[in-house]
C-alpha cells in the first residue's frame, strides 16, 4: 500500500472520529439535533412495539409484521409529516390491495393479471396527492398478486387493517410524546450561512489587498461551491421550523397573542434573512468566477487578463469595500444585532463605492485606460459588489429612531461620509 493510500485512509479515519466526537458532544448540549434523534428513535421503538401488540391481538398473525413496520416509518420530523404521510400510506395501500383483489379473485397471478394491474396502479401512484407513498399502490398490488393473496379476502383486509394500525400508534406516539418542534435550528444554519458568505467575502479582500495574491483562488472556488449546501441546508431548516408549528401540541399549548407571539416573527426574520443571503451568495458566485482569467493555473482556454493590467489601487479600494460589506453582512444577521452599527456600515459601504465610481469615471474621462480587459474587470467586480450592497441596503430598513441615532452617532464622530448626498453610486460608465 504506498504513501497516497494511507494518507487518504488516515484522513477518513480523523473526518470520521472528529465526526463521532462532534455527535458525542452535540449530546450534551440542551436542544441540539443529536437530542431530536434520540428522542425519534426511542418513539419510533415504541410506536413499533405498541403497533406490534395492537395488531397481534386483533390480527392473523401472516399480516401483523405490517404494522410495526408501517410505525416505524411514520415517526417523521414533524407532526405534520406524520399525520398527512400517515393518510397517503394508508390510502395507497387501500388502493393497491382494492386493485389486486379485484384482478387476483378474475385471473389469478399471470402475465394478463400482471399487464391489467401495473399500469392503472403507476398511474394511481402519480396523483400528486399520494406525495412519495404513490409507489406503494404498485407494490402492494404486485406483492397481493405474487403471493397469492389477491383471491384472499381475510388475508387483504388483515393487511389494510394492520397498516392503519402502524400508522394509527406512529401518529399518536409523535404527536403525543414530545412533538417535535423546531424553533432554534433555522435561525443556526441562516447564521452558519452568513458566516460562510461573510468569510469568503473577507478572504477575498484579503487575497486581493495583499499585492493581488491570488493563491486561495482554488480554496475561494470551492468555498462558493459549498455555498449551496450551506443555502439548501438554511432553506430546509426554515421550512421544517413553519411546518413543525402545524397540529403541534407543544406549539398550540405554548400558543400567545398573536402580537406576543415570538415563533411567529424568528419565522419571518429567518425566511427574509434567507432569502437576501441567496441573492448575495449569487453575487458573491459571480465575484470569483470574475477572477478566474487572473488564474494563471487555469485549463480554461479563455483569455487571461494579467495582474498586470488592473490597478492596485483599484485592488486594494475594492478589498476595502468588500471588508465593509462582510462586516454589514455579519452586522445584519448577528443575533441580537446593533441595527446603528448596520446603519453606519452601510452609508461607509456606500461612501467607499461611490469614491471607486469617481475614480474609474475621471480616469476613463481624461482618457487614462491603458489596459482595457483590466477595466472589464474591474467594472465587472465592481457591479456584483454595487449589487450586493443594494441587496444589504434593502435588507435593512431602520426605523425612524434607529434613523435619529444614526445621524447622532455621525455627528459625533465627525463623520461625513455616511450622510453624504452619494447615497447610491453612479453607474459605471
Amino acid at each position: 500500500m504506498n504513501r497516497a493510500w494511507v494518507h487518504r485512509l488516515s484522513a477518513a479515519a480523523r473526518r470520521e472520529t472528529s465526526y463521532v466526537r462532534a455527535q458525542a458532544q452535540g449530546l450534551a448540549r440542551p436542544g441540539s439535533h443529536q437530542r431530536l434523534h434520540v428522542r425519534q428513535i426511542a418513539k419510533a421503538t415504541l410506536a413499533a412495539v405498541l403497533a406490534w401488540l395492537l395488531a397481534s391481538r386483533l390480527l392473523p398473525t401472516e399480516a401483523t409484521w405490517i404494522a410495526p413496520a408501517t410505525a416505524v416509518i411514520m415517526v417523521h420530523a414533524t407532526v405534520y409529516q406524520t399525520l398527512t404521510n400517515g393518510l397517503r400510506r394508508v390510502a395507497a395501500v387501500a388502493a393497491g390491495v382494492i386493485l389486486a383483489g379485484s384482478i387476483g379473485h378474475l385471473l389469478g397471478l399471470g402475465v394478463l393479471s400482471l399487464i391489467l394491474v401495473v399500469p392503472p396502479a403507476l398511474v394511481a401512484a402519480r396523483w400528486h396527492r399520494m406525495g412519495r407513498y404513490g409507489s406503494d399502490v404498485a407494490t402492494t398490488a404486485v406483492l397481493m398478486l405474487s403471493f397469492g393473496a389477491a383471491s384472499q379476502d381475510r388475508y387483504l383486509a388483515a393487511y389494510v387493517v394492520a397498516t392503519a394500525a402502524g400508522a394509527l400508534c406512529g401518529a399518536i406516539v409523535n404527536t403525543v410524546l414530545w412533538p417535535p418542534l423546531y424553533r432554534d435550528r433555522p435561525n443556526v444554519a441562516v447564521r452558519r450561512l452568513a458566516r460562510e458568505v461573510s468569510g469568503l467575502l473577507t478572504a477575498i479582500a484579503n487575497g486581493l489587498r495583499d499585492g493581488w495574491d491570488l493563491s486561495a483562488l482554488p480554496d475561494w472556488k470551492r468555498q462558493a461551491h459549498r455555498l449551496d449546501e450551506y443555502l439548501a441546508t438554511a432553506t430546509s431548516a426554515v421550512a421544517d421550523s413553519a411546518e413543525s408549528h402545524r397540529y403541534n401540541l407543544r406549539h398550540r399549548l405554548r400558543r400567545r397573542p398573536r402580537a406576543d407571539r415570538p415563533d411567529t416573527g424568528h419565522d419571518q426574520t429567518a425566511q427574509q434573512t434567507l432569502q437576501m443571503l441567496a441573492r448575495l451568495a449569487t453575487h458573491v458566485r459571480a465575484i470569483v468566477h470574475a477572477l478566474f482569467p487572473l488564474d494563471h493555473h487555469s485549463t480554461s482556454r479563455a483569455p487571461v487578463t494579467t495582474i498586470q493590467d488592473v490597478s492596485h489601487d483599484y485592488a486594494r479600494d475594492y478589498a476595502d469595500l468588500l471588508d465593509l460589506l462582510a462586516d454589514t453582512l455579519t452586522s445584519t444577521s448577528a443575533r441580537g444585532g446593533d441595527p446603528v452599527r448596520t446603519r453606519i456600515l452601510l452609508g461607509r459601504a456606500r461612501a467607499q463605492a461611490a469614491r471607486i465610481h469617481e475614480q474609474m469615471t475621471s480616469q476613463i474621462r481624461h482618457g487614462h485606460v491603458n489596459h482595457p480587459t483590466g477595466w472589464a474587470l474591474s467594472g465587472s467586480l465592481l457591479t456584483d459588489a454595487d449589487r450586493i450592497l443594494a441587496i444589504l441596503a434593502d435588507g435593512h430598513t431602520p426605523s425612524p429612531r434607529e434613523s435619529h441615532q444614526d445621524r447622532c452617532h455621525d455627528s459625533s464622530d465627525g463623520d461625513r461620509s455616511t450622510t453624504s448626498p452619494a447615497q447610491r453610486p453612479p453607474e459605471r460608465t
